[in-house]
């Protein structure tokens, strides 16, 4: 595999991860005010949303490499997907009456 490929996937997968970390606290919150324990959900989500990124990011330094540049792009490719969730799930601004 290619170093810049390597790179690539790297950046890709912390994505994936941020996808799924984010949009998985997104779900949880949306289905707070359902459920009977709270608590609970928001406390199991938050531990299996732990366990999957740290678990992400373990594979990523143990598949490709011990290299701090593709942690590094890993983490980049969480951040860029948590700010993509912000933006798309952001409820649009009231109108003001003026």
């Amino acid at each position: 595999m290619t170093y810049a490929l390597t790179l690539v996937l790297s950046l890709l997968g912390g994505g994936a991860l941020g996808l799924a970390y984010f949009g998985g606290l997104w779900l949880t919150v949306r289905r707070m005010h359902r459920t009977q324990r709270p608590k609970r959900l928001l406390l199991g989500s938050f531990f299996a949303r732990a366990v999957l990124a740290l678990g992400g990011f373990y594979a990523v330094v143990r598949l490709m490499g011990p290299r701090w540049e593709l942690l590094a792009l890993c983490l980049l490719g969480f951040l860029i997907a948590r700010t993509a969730l912000v933006r798309s799930v952001r409820p649009a601004p009231p109108l003001s009456r003026s």
